[in-house]
């Protein structure tokens, strides 16, 4: 199953004082979380082909440079 990155961030209020209301806030992946998550979008999708993977991981990480997705790629075959 794929994972997202969760970071709680508080905000100062203008108004009076009071207890601050935790946030979420989704921040991009680092290098390591967004190969783990690849591979196992891989993993999940099985293609047939490398085209068929590249394809695919370009959809679900548009953010993603092209070598980060043909890294994690040549990590899950090893």
């Amino acid at each position: 199953m794929l994972q997202s990155a969760r970071v709680t961030v508080t905000a100062p209020t203008s108004g009076p004082l009071r207890a601050a209301e935790p946030r979420l806030a989704y921040g991009r992946p680092d290098a390591a979380n967004a190969a783990q998550m690849m591979s196992q979008h891989l993993d999940l999708a099985r293609p047939d082909s490398d085209a068929e993977a590249l394809r695919l991981l370009r959809q679900a990480f548009p953010a993603v440079p092209l070598s980060a997705r043909v890294e994690a790629m040549k990590a899950r075959a090893r």
